[in-house]
C-alpha cells in the first residue's frame, strides 16, 4: 500500500488495476485512496463511474471507459464484483474485454474490485500485463496489533499488546468492525489514558465466535452446568441453535486440525495460514486440545454431524439436540 500511495502521490497511475481480497476494509481503503489521488475534489461526480450488479457487461465497461473525462484529464471507472476473474459464465463475458485491454485510452483508469480472482484466468493475466494486480491479504496478527495501537495512539489513548490480543479474541475481528470498536473505546476513555480489559468488557460487542469459544471451553473443562447456561443465554439472544451447532462443529474441527498440524512439527504461524485463522486462535486451540484425546475429538465431530442429521430428519428438536450434545461431552 505504501508503494502504491507513493506512486499515486507522484501522479503515476496504471491504465487498469485489479484489487481482490476478502477484507472489505482494505478494499474500501484502496478505493478511496485511488479516487482521492486520481480525481481532484469536485470532479468525482463527472469523472467517476461505478458499475455493479446487472450493469456489468463488457459492452457497458467499454462504453464507460471510452467516455471522455469532463474538466479533467482522467476518468475513473470502477467495476465491483463482476465475477470475470473466476471460472463460470461471467468469465466468458469478461473475455470480451481481452482485446480492449491492450488499447485502453490514456484518459481512463479501469479498476476491477473482486472478492476472489484466479491467476489462470486470461483477463487476470491481461490486467497484470497492461496494469497492476493487487491482492489484499488479511493482516497478520502482528500487523493487526500495530494498526490497532496506531489508531489508538493518534487519539491519545494507549493500547497494550495484551489488551490488543484480548480485543481481537473478544470481538468480530474484521477491520471495519474493529475500527468501530476502537472508536467506542476512544470515546469511552475520552481521548486519554490506557485501555483496560474492563473497558473492553464494558463497551465492546462480543462476537458469536468468542461466545462459542467460551462454550466449548466450558465443555473442555467438564463444566456441564456452565455450558448449558452459556448455550441458553445464546438462545435468549435469539441465536439459532443450528448456527450454534455449526460453530461448535467448526470449533472441534479446528482444535483437532491445530493439534494434528502441531504434531507434524508445523509452527503456529504456518498452522494459522493453513487454517486461515489468527495466530492467537491457534494458541488457544492447541491449549484446548490438551483437554481432549484425539479419539474424543474425532468422535465429537462425528456426533456433531449425527446431531445435524437427526435435526434435519426431524428425529429431535434442534434446541434439545444441541443441549444433549453439550451435556454428553461435558460429562465425558
Amino acid at each position: 500500500m505504501k508503494e502504491l500511495k507513493k506512486q499515486w502521490k507522484q501522479g503515476q497511475f496504471h491504465k487498469c488495476y485489479l484489487f481482490y481480497g476478502s477484507e472489505p476494509y482494505l478494499v474500501k481503503n484502496y478505493e478511496e485512496t485511488l479516487v482521492n489521488a486520481l480525481l481532484p475534489a469536485g470532479t468525482e461526480g463527472m469523472n467517476f463511474e461505478v458499475l455493479e450488479g446487472k450493469r456489468i457487461t463488457a459492452a457497458a465497461i467499454m462504453d464507460a471507459v471510452e467516455t471522455l473525462p469532463f474538466f479533467h484529464d482522467k476518468r475513473l471507472v470502477l467495476v465491483r464484483n463482476s465475477g470475470f476473474f473466476c471460472k463460470g459464465t461471467a468469465k466468458d463475458e469478461g473475455e470480451h474485454l481481452l482485446d480492449f485491454m491492450e488499447n485502453l485510452p490514456e484518459s481512463a483508469c479501469l479498476v476491477f474490485v473482486e472478492e476472489k480472482a484466479e491467476k489462470n484466468i486470461r483477463l487476470y493475466k491481461a490486467v497484470a500485463k497492461y496494469g497492476q494486480v493487487v491482492e489484499l491479504k488479511p493482516l497478520t496478527e502482528k500487523e493487526m496489533m500495530v494498526w490497532l495501537k496506531k489508531s489508538c495512539g493518534k487519539e491519545g489513548v494507549v493500547l497494550s499488546d495484551a489488551i490488543a490480543i484480548y480485543l481481537l479474541r473478544t470481538t468480530d475481528n474484521r477491520m471495519d468492525n474493529l475500527e468501530r470498536e476502537i472508536s467506542k473505546l476512544i470515546a469511552y476513555k475520552e481521548g486519554a489514558g490506557e485501555i483496560t480489559k474492563e473497558d473492553v468488557d464494558a463497551v465492546c460487542s462480543v462476537s458469536l465466535e468468542a461466545k462459542i469459544f467460551d462454550l466449548v471451553r466450558a465443555v473442555a473443562d467438564r463444566q456441564a452446568e456452565r455450558a448449558v447456561s452459556l448455550y441458553r443465554r445464546l438462545l435468549l439472544q435469539k441465536e439459532s441453535p443450528y448456527m450454534v451447532l455449526a460453530l461448535i462443529t467448526r470449533q472441534f474441527r479446528l482444535i483437532l486440525e491445530s493439534a494434528l498440524l502441531s504434531k507434524e512439527g508445523l509452527p503456529n504461524g504456518e498452522i494459522a495460514k493453513r487454517l486461515e485463522i489468527r495466530d492467537f486462535a491457534v494458541r488457544d486451540y492447541l491449549k484446548q486440545s490438551k483437554d481432549f484425546r484425539k479419539e474424543q475429538l474425532e468422535t465429537a465431530l462425528m456426533d456433531c454431524l449425527q446431531t445435524d442429521l437427526d435435526i434435519k430428519s426431524g428425529k429431535i428438536g434442534e434446541e434439545l439436540a444441541v443441549e444433549i450434545l453439550l451435556i454428553r461431552y461435558s460429562n465425558r
